[in-house]
């Protein structure tokens, strides 16, 4: 490697231009300074999402595939819905437990549609179902089918059944917030049933009593067969 040492320095020609080239230089950095845009400094969540690629043209863009592909998707469901009218396999064939048979006879067939039948009463009855009929529910249609001897100062219509109903539902009555607080049950006086509800009651329980008391001491006081027979005979006056 060679060393050159300068012992003259620069003349004063050469002085003027390397001062006028630093000169431009200055100036042509002063003008990229002003025309240059000042660039916000960006966040941290704005650096990632650009990493990731959520700028506001992509989402944009995203947003606009999306419902394209929703209208395509809708268009779509609508024609496979449109077959599957005609189809044996419908939308809820996979919460099917077991595949039915599609091959079977008529008489078969008539067969599982009355069964099919008797679990409601019909479209007419809004589909309402055979519910079973347990001790307590028994108990529940018994005490509604002697209605009429549970409050003597209420006037109920005759039943039209007198064996137990098929087809019934029992519904629970709630409460509106618009009535008084005084007019609801408490969660003590509220119970499960009917018939437990009846039992709580003060007044039906001293009704129940005084009738009792007077139907034993009725008894006592004449035989049990005059008893009966003055009952038979009051039952065919009030007929006639």
């Amino acid at each position: 490697m060679d060393f050159y040492i300068d012992n003259i320095g620069e003349n004063e020609e050469q002085q003027t231009t390397s001062d006028e080239i630093k000169q431009i230089i200055a100036e042509y950095k002063q003008s990229v300074k002003e025309t240059e845009v000042k660039v916000p400094k960006k966040s941290m969540f704005d650096a990632f999402e650009e990493e990731i690629g959520w700028n506001k043209t992509n989402l944009k863009n995203t947003k606009h595939s999306a419902v394209k592909i929703n209208d395509e998707v809708t268009h779509v469901r609508r024609e496979v819905d449109e077959l599957l009218k005609k189809s044996v396999i419908t939308s809820q064939f996979e919460d099917l437990h077991n595949v039915p048979q599609y091959d079977m006879a008529e008489k078969q067939r008539k067969l599982l549609r009355k069964r099919e039948a008797v679990k409601t009463k019909g479209n007419k009855w809004y589909g309402l179902p055979a519910t079973e009929v347990t001790n307590d529910v028994k108990r529940e249609l018994q005490v509604l089918q002697m209605r009429s001897a549970l409050d003597p100062k209420r006037f109920y219509k005759k039943n039209d059944l007198k064996v137990l109903p098929k087809y019934f539902q029992i519904g629970k009555v709630i409460d509106s917030h618009l009535d008084y607080y005084n007019g609801r049950l408490t969660k003590k006086e509220r119970k499960k049933t009917l018939v437990d509800e009846l039992l709580t009651d003060a007044e039906f329980n001293k009704y129940n009593k005084r009738k009792y008391k007077e139907i034993i001491e009725q008894k006592q006081a004449t035989s049990y067969k005059a008893w009966k027979q003055a009952k038979k005979s009051k039952k065919k006056s009030k007929r006639r």
